[in-house]
């Protein structure tokens, strides 16, 4: 008997035949089709970013400003007495803003308005002049038969400039008086308004022996030589630091006192007219400002130092570094040495009190930074701790302070700026 194992195993080798026949034209569809499927998924792949927008720097981050009102609120005030502008050097980011365009009285931040008219006007070196006339004969002895005259009207003269023409004097063989010691209206002596006050000082200063003092419009007699007072940029210094106003006034009464320096503002700077008044050039009385106002002038004082090649640290003080009102400001909290700034503070007797600060915080990522903060109420002594506080969070919220290169303490007015040169020179100011 025949075994079936043959025809199994050629039943088995046909139908797997028949299987790759009839599977055969659909795997050659799939094969033939699959570049189309690759295609048809790459099509709904996000697309590869190009080379050039790859390598575009992300969009400048919008900063969001800081709640002044809140912030206020949170510390027991009254918001609506507070101004408060806190901004970039170029104004594109501002990092708080509160009654940005709200008058308040600055105090003594109106210092910076007539430091900037001063510097626009009269330039940086500008000096004041005092001549000195002889209007008689020196005999053999030192003795000068006539009378002595001394003009000029120098907010800063006082005992250094009077021992220097003591000594120039000398130099020239005066070694006495007999005539009398004269003296302009405007001559000033260490800070004094009067001018026979001063002139009395300067007498006991230049020892020339016993003799009077009197006061005189011109001189007579032949120009012995010219003082020179310190430039204009250390009296600013000075000025700022110290908060002086009586060198404030004096500086204001050659740029056209209150109103000039108003005009300047409103001509100059485009500050609108209603939001500018100029009672005194030293910050004194009923001034008015907005903190915007306020921070167009600090950019203003910004830019006019840097076209008169300098820096703002040059006319303004370092908070923390230098002697003055801003020594103990902003203690403790990383931003001394960062800050060049000004102070303002008004007694209850006018609006109520006030206190302000404004200036230049110097920064890591940001640039300078430019702020006015200004503060009505009679609690004075609170209102600058939290002008020191709010400055520090603000800036810190934002950025790192970045401190200013600059070697402290400094000498304010020091001597070596002084200097007597011979008669018949002549002054250049600026704009002349």
């Amino acid at each position: 008997m025949n075994s079936p194992k043959p025809i199994i195993v050629m039943l088995a080798v046909g139908l797997m035949i028949i299987g790759t026949l009839c599977y055969y034209p659909y795997s050659l569809a799939l094969i033939s089709n699959a570049p189309h499927a690759v295609s048809a998924a790459l099509v709904h792949l996000p697309a590869a970013p190009e080379a050039s927008e790859s390598a575009k720097l992300p969009p400048k981050p919008v900063v969001s400003p800081f709640d002044v009102a809140l912030w206020f609120a949170a510390h027991n005030e009254e918001p609506e007495k507070h101004g408060v502008l806190i901004e970039t050097l170029d104004g594109e980011q501002v990092f708080a803003s509160h009654n940005p365009d709200v008058t308040f009285n600055p105090a003594s931040l109106i210092k910076l308005t007539t430091s900037l008219a001063a510097l626009k006007k009269l330039g940086p070196e500008y000096r004041f002049e005092t001549r000195v006339y002889a209007d008689g004969k020196t005999d053999t002895g030192g003795t000068l038969r006539g009378k002595l005259y001394v003009m000029g009207e120098d907010p800063t003269f006082g005992d250094v400039a009077g021992s220097m023409i003591a000594r120039e004097l000398r130099a020239r063989g005066i070694k006495r008086v007999t005539g009398g010691i004269i003296v302009s209206p405007n001559f000033c002596f260490n800070f004094s308004e009067s001018a026979e006050d001063s002139a009395a000082r300067l007498a006991r200063v230049l020892n020339l022996g016993r003799t009077s003092v009197d006061i005189a419009e011109q001189p007579s007699g032949e120009q012995l030589f010219v003082f020179d007072s310190y430039p204009l940029r250390e009296i600013l210094l000075y000025m700022n630091a110290h908060s002086s106003n009586f060198v404030a006034e004096r500086i204001g009464a050659l740029v056209g006192g209150p109103d000039g320096v108003e005009q300047f503002l409103v001509n100059d700077l485009n500050l609108p007219a209603d939001q500018v008044t100029i009672e005194r050039t030293s910050g004194r009385g009923h001034n008015r400002l907005t903190p915007r106002g306020m921070v167009a002038v600090i950019r203003a004082l910004s830019a006019e130092a840097e076209r008169d090649h300098l820096h703002l640290e040059d006319i303004m003080p370092v908070a923390g570094d230098d002697v003055g009102t801003l020594r103990r400001r902003l203690a403790g909290t990383g931003l001394e040495g960062a800050v060049i700034g000004k102070t303002g503070t008004l007694t209850s007797e006018v609006d109520g009190g006030m206190a302000s600060l404004a200036g230049v915080v110097y920064t890591q990522n940001s640039g300078p930074v430019l702020f006015a903060i200004l503060d009505q109420g009679n609690r004075i002594g609170e209102h600058r701790q939290m002008e020191d506080q709010l400055l520090d969070e603000v800036v810190r919220l934002h950025d790192a302070p970045r401190a200013v290169p600059v070697e402290t303490p400094r000498q304010l007015l020091p001597a070596s700026s002084l200097q007597v040169l011979p008669a018949g020179r002549e002054q250049t100011v600026a704009g002349e």
